[in-house]
C-alpha cells in the first residue's frame, strides 16, 4: 500500500533530555487486527511533557523497528472524528504491528492540537466554526505556530529502548529529518488516509503548511491555473469540477468560462459528463458564487465549492448551508496579487438577491414566477436613489438587473432602498 522513501533535508542535531525514571513496564494484551496481541507499555514524564512507549516483538533483531510517532488527538483517537486522519493512522499502525508481531508506538500524551493542548484544540474549532476564521487568523489569535510539537523526548525514548534504526510510518518529513539529525537511521513508509470530503481541508492544510508528503494535490493546486487565466480581468470568471486525490490537476471533469453573462453554474452544469468518477466532487471558482448557484452545484452532487477568498459574506454562507453544500474559503497562498472586486451578497428577500460591487448594485431573480417578473419590471422603471441604466440579462440562470446609484447615494443605501421597495410593493395587478 505504501512505498519506502528517503529524505534529503538536513536538520541540526538538538540537545536530547535525560530520560526520567519511567513507569512500567506493563504487559497487556491489546485488541488489534481481530485478536489480542501482547504489548509492553512504558510511561515517561519529561517535566510535565508525558509520553508512552508501546511495543510488541523483538526490538533488537537487527532489522529496522517499525515506528509510529503519534500525537494525542481526543477528537480523532477517542471520539473518532472524520475531520482528521488521526484515528485512521493510529489504527493502521497498530494493526500493522499486531499483524506482523513487531512494532513500536511512541505516543505524545500532551501533544494534542499539534502541541498546543486540548484546550487550544477546542478553541480552534470554536474560532473556525463560530467565527469563520481561516487558519492564519486562528493561529494569530492563539499567538502560536501551526505546529508547536517537539520530538526530543522521542529520541530520548528510542535511546532508552536501545533502538537506533527505524522504519518510520509517517508522511511528516520534519519527524524523519529530526530523527536522522539526532543519530537515528531512518527509512520512511507513507501512511496516508483516503481523501474524503470530511478530512480534505485538514490534510491539504498539512501539505501546504507543514510540507507533509501527501500524494494528492491541494485546493491551491486546482485554483492557481484558474486564477492565472483571469488575472486583471475582473469580469472574467472561470470554474472547474474535479475530484481531488488523483495526484494531478491536468484533468478536470468539466470546465466553464463566463465573460459577463454571470451564469457560470448553469454553463458548468451543461459541461458535466453523464457519468462521474468516484470520490468527492469539488467545484473550484475564481470568484464568489451567486447564492442561487449553490443549489445548482448541489444538484450536480458537488460536495464543496472552493473559492480563493478568506472573507465570505455571512448571507452567502447561510445560502450555502441552506443548499447543503460546503463553501470553502482558500485564500491562503491563492490570494490575488491585487484587489479583485467581488459581487457581495448583502440581502435576500422574497426571491430577490441583492449584490453590491464597486459602486454598483445587482438584483437577481434566480427562478422568477410571473408575479415576480412584474414586480421586477416595476423595479426597473422606478425612480429614486438609483436608475436602471446598467446591464441586464435574462437566461437559463434567471434574470438580473444592474442599478446605478444616483448622485450622492452609496451602493449600500441603494441596496436597502431596493429591498424596501421589493418587500413593500405588492405585485402589479394582472
Amino acid at each position: 500500500m505504501t512505498t519506502a522513501e528517503t529524505a534529503t533535508t538536513a536538520t541540526t542535531a538538538t540537545p536530547i533530555p535525560e530520560v526520567p525514571t519511567p513507569d512500567g513496564p506493563a504487559h497487556l494484551p491489546l485488541r488489534w487486527a481481530d485478536g489480542e496481541t501482547p504489548f509492553v507499555l512504558w510511561h515517561f514524564d519529561f517535566g510535565g511533557d508525558r509520553w508512552a512507549a508501546v511495543y510488541t516483538g523483538d526490538l533488537h533483531d537487527g532489522r529496522p523497528v517499525p515506528l509510529r510517532i503519534e500525537s494525542a488527538c481526543l477528537f480523532g483517537h477517542v471520539l473518532r472524528s472524520a475531520q482528521c486522519d488521526c484515528g485512521y493512522q493510529l489504527d493502521e499502525a497498530m494493526h500493522t504491528f499486531a499483524r506482523d508481531g513487531r512494532g513500536l508506538l511512541i505516543y505524545g500524551i500532551d501533544q494534542d492540537a499539534r502541541g498546543l493542548g486540548i484546550a487550544a484544540h477546542f478553541a480552534i474549532y470554536a474560532m473556525r466554526q463560530q467565527e469563520n476564521l481561516d487558519t492564519e487568523a486562528v493561529y494569530r489569535r492563539l499567538d502560536a505556530p501551526v505546529d508547536a510539537r517537539s520530538y526530543e523526548p522521542v529520541v530520548a525514548i528510542l535511546r532508552h529502548l536501545g533502538v537506533d534504526s527505524v522504519r518510520l510510518l509517517s508522511n511528516n518529513r520534519r519527524r524523519e529529518d529530526f530523527l536522522r539529525a539526532n543519530g537515528v537511521s531512518v527509512e520512511r513508509t507513507a501512511i496516508e488516509a483516503p481523501l474524503d470530503i470530511h478530512n480534505m481541508s485538514t490534510l491539504m492544510l498539512e501539505k501546504e503548511d507543514l510540507d507533509y508528503s501527501w500524494s494528492f494535490e491541494t485546493h491551491a493546486d486546482w485554483l492557481q491555473p484558474l486564477q492565472d487565466s483571469v488575472l486583471y480581468h475582473p469580469d472574467r470568471s472561470r470554474a472547474i469540477a474535479a475530484v481531488p486525490g488523483t495526484g494531478s490537476t491536468t484533468g478536470p471533469i468539466a470546465q466553464a468560462k463566463d465573460d459577463g453573462a454571470w451564469q457560470l453554474a448553469v454553463d458548468l452544469a451543461a459541461a458535466m459528463p453523464a457519468e462521474l468518477p468516484e470520490g468527492p466532487l469539488v467545484v473550484y471558482l475564481t470568484d464568489l458564487p451567486r447564492a442561487d448557484e449553490l443549489a445548482v452545484y448541489a444538484g450536480l452532487g458537488t460536495a464543496a465549492v472552493v473559492v480563493p477568498f478568506a472573507d465570505i459574506p455571512a448571507p452567502l454562507r447561510r445560502a450555502a448551508a441552506e443548499a447543503g453544500i460546503r463553501l470553502v474559503d482558500w485564500e491562503r497562498r491563492n490570494a490575488y496579487p491585487y484587489r479583485r472586486p467581488q459581487w457581495l451578497l448583502v440581502d435576500r428577500q422574497d426571491g430577490l438577491d441583492v449584490y453590491v460591487r464597486d459602486g454598483r448594485v445587482r438584483c437577481v431573480l434566480a427562478a422568477p414566477e410571473p408575479a415576480q417578473l412584474d414586480r421586477f419590471a416595476e423595479l426597473r422603471g422606478r425612480s429614486g436613489p438609483f436608475s436602471a441604466a446598467g446591464q441586464e440579462h435574462s437566461g437559463p440562470a434567471g434574470c438580473w438587473l444592474e442599478l446605478l446609484p444616483a448622485t450622492g447615494q452609496t451602493p449600500v443605501e441603494v441596496a436597502a432602498a431596493v429591498v424596501a421597495a421589493w418587500t413593500a410593493a405588492p405585485a402589479p395587478a394582472r
